[in-house]
């Protein structure tokens, strides 16, 4: 990662943000399925209700390159919607509670509590949620055999991409519930860039609230905001638009928000196809900081940098290298 710029700073607030929400294993909505798999669908769908709908508390793994993550989380629904907390069990120390306001990370470590007001689904691994008509042109859904995770049976549903601008997945649901147990990000290879296996998971357990409360309060660490609290909604035309997306993506939303050590507030626009997404930030180059150009990446997560008329240009993403490569190259000034 490049040190010492803005777009290794875009990097590693896009991976905080990311890892974050990696350990929140939220719902997974219903997707189109295509080639007549209406098995596949059928899976998908249920997964979604599942998700939303059923108490469970757990241990799992969540592995990413070299790094390997044991996480335990407890979710609960009722009257008052979804509640969730997670807690690292080891390497570096992490909490993190979602609710109807947002999502909270706490950093023991570092003294600090990072809190997303937005809960924006393009920060989630897993962009299911809702129901996405159309992605069946640019991804394939299989059902798959059967393995046991957990200690239970799940049925395997592969989701192909139909071209090389976004990744693959594979995913493993409980055969009784739907529930998702294991699921794998996949490179053009075929190969697992990152994965979030069970370890042990008790559905429909009776959750109590001190499972849920966090820790502790936050008294005397610092304190981020991002979200709905900090940021701007830009309803109107952008002077920034790119010349070439993948096919499927669009602008979903569009914001300037500050960031950590910016005294300038960053144009931000987030795509996505209704499963993968991007970001594409823009911010005014600084006299005493150099620019980011080029390629980085941390994990599967890609981040390309260039400069527009004294404008640093960075793209970032769960996508491809090639991906952000091409849609930052293409980034103009109406």
């Amino acid at each position: 990662m490049p040190a010492g710029n803005g777009g290794g700073l875009r990097l590693a607030v896009d991976v905080q943000r990311l890892l974050c929400a990696l350990f929140l294993v939220l719902a997974l909505g219903v997707v189109q399925a295509d080639d007549g798999s209406d098995d596949a669908f059928q899976w998908l769908k249920r997964m979604g209700e599942a998700a939303r709908t059923l108490n469970y508390q757990g241990t799992f793994v969540y592995r990413q390159g070299s790094l390997l993550d044991t996480l335990r989380i407890i979710h609960r629904v009722d009257a008052e919607g979804e509640r969730e907390r997670m807690v690292s069990l080891n390497g570096v120390a992490r909490e993190v509670v979602r609710d109807a306001k947002g999502v909270t990370c706490i950093l023991p470590d570092h003294h600090s509590v990072v809190v997303d007001r937005s809960r924006r689904n393009g920060l989630l691994p897993s962009a299911f949620r809702t129901a996405n008509a159309g992605l069946d042109a640019h991804y394939r859904f299989t059902l798959g055999g059967r393995e046991r995770v957990a200690g239970r049976t799940a049925r395997i549903v592969n989701i192909q991409p139909k071209d090389a601008y976004r990744y693959g997945y594979r995913l493993w649901l409980d055969e009784d519930t739907a529930l998702l147990l294991k699921s794998e990000l996949l490179g053009s290879d075929g190969a697992a860039l990152e994965q979030i296996l069970y370890t042990s998971i008790d559905i429909g357990a009776d959750i109590p609230d001190d499972l849920l409360e966090p820790s502790t309060l936050g008294e005397g660490y610092t304190w981020h905001t991002s979200g709905q609290d900090q940021s701007v909604s830009d309803a109107g035309e952008s002077e920034w638009d790119t010349s070439w997306l993948p096919a499927g993506f669009s602008l979903r939303h569009r914001e300037r928000n500050p960031l950590p050590n910016q005294p300038v507030p960053v144009q931000h626009m987030w795509f996505s196809d209704g499963l993968a997404s991007f970001s594409l930030y823009v911010e005014r180059l600084e006299a005493d900081k150099d620019p980011f150009r080029g390629h980085s990446r941390v994990g599967a997560m890609n981040a390309f940098g260039t400069v527009v008329d004294d404008y640093q240009i960075t793209v970032v993403g769960e996508v491809p290298q090639g991906t952000v490569d091409r849609i930052g190259r293409a980034v103009r000034r109406r």
